[in-house]
């Protein structure tokens, strides 16, 4: 499980004085690209072989404030022949769940824009970080 800590801007409070829903996409967003930095940043080439999302799941559950102090946390749930899939949450520092998603991302070759198999050095480096067997 990978957490960290977001930033709340003045612009993502709406006119209710809460986080808009829009925004939580955004910060899974950033949540996800450092855990794909922490974890298999080293072997993806951006530019040539690299993930897209091609599914994602919100459920809001709790409104965001101004004053909370937020975390995202991410983990990978399963690793597909081409696709990995992830959930995710934003909770505050006393636990309280405030969004989830689920997200699917496809492997892609930028140059063929087909995918591929999930190299086997991305799986061990997602097993090794998450402790278990995918």
């Amino acid at each position: 499980m990978h957490k960290i800590k977001l930033q709340i801007r003045f612009s993502d409070i709406d006119r209710l004085g809460h986080v808009n829903n829009s925004i939580y996409s955004q910060y899974f967003d950033v949540a996800r690209l450092d855990y794909l930095k922490h974890t298999i940043g080293k072997f993806i080439a951006w530019h040539e072989k690299t993930v897209v999302i091609v599914h994602i799941d919100n459920d809001f559950l709790i409104p965001t404030l101004i004053d909370d102090t937020i975390f995202a946390v991410s983990q990978v749930v399963k690793i597909g022949n081409r696709s990995i899939a992830m959930n995710q949450q934003i909770v505050d520092d006393k636990g309280n769940i405030k969004v989830k998603s689920h997200c699917v991302f496809s492997t892609v070759d930028v140059k063929t824009g087909t995918s591929f198999p999930v190299p086997e050095e991305w799986k061990k480096c997602i097993e090794d970080f998450e402790g278990r067997k995918m």
